[in-house]
């Protein structure tokens, strides 16, 4: 390499380094005053910031409701509880009756409102009908019954009661009814 060009190298570099200086310490008083100023922000920030009884007034006057984890859990057993009971009741309920009922020879049968959503087909329907303990065959099984007797495509979203003691034709004719 030349001598004059590392010299102007040099050179360069030396008058950066100054000018970078000069901007340096004489804006250091600038950039005290910044920190200082965003400390007093943040004071007056945490200052400002309301207790948990302020949020809880301001929330509920602005209409929602405050609840804490405990209150929640404690509802939320107490539900739990309720439900446990009506089932109960439900249950025994449902062997009262079953025991009074001579047509069914003892026999539990098991009664179920299916809900049809958009996009179910008729395998998902054999499903939710298998795990409402309303037909025996699996769910592929009451699909293939459905495509022999070709109204898969009248399944239509609705709300249909069926139960276990309906032969598997009239619960098919029941919710892939041809409109």
């Amino acid at each position: 390499m030349k001598s004059n060009i590392v010299t102007s190298f040099s050179a360069g570099l030396l008058l950066a380094t100054t000018a970078c200086g000069i901007m340096y310490f004489s804006n250091k008083g600038e950039a005290t005053n910044a920190q200082t100023e965003n400390k007093k922000t943040e004071e007056t920030a945490v200052a400002k910031t309301p207790t948990i009884d302020e949020m809880k007034t301001l929330l509920a006057s602005s209409g929602y409701v405050v609840q804490t984890k405990e209150e929640i859990d404690k509802k939320d057993a107490a539900t739990e509880d309720e439900w446990k009971k009506k089932v109960a009741e439900a249950e025994e309920s449902a062997k009262k009756a079953n025991s009074d009922n001579k047509d069914n020879d003892g026999k539990i049968v098991y009664r179920t409102m299916i809900t049809v959503t958009n996009g179910m087909t008729s395998i998902d329907v054999g499903r939710a009908l298998k795990s409402g303990k309303i037909i025996k065959e699996s769910a592929f099984d009451f699909s293939r019954k459905v495509d022999k007797k070709g109204v898969a495509e009248y399944l239509k979203p609705g709300t249909y009661e069926v139960d276990s003691n309906m032969e598997t034709d009239k619960i098919i004719s029941t919710i892939f009814k041809k409109r």
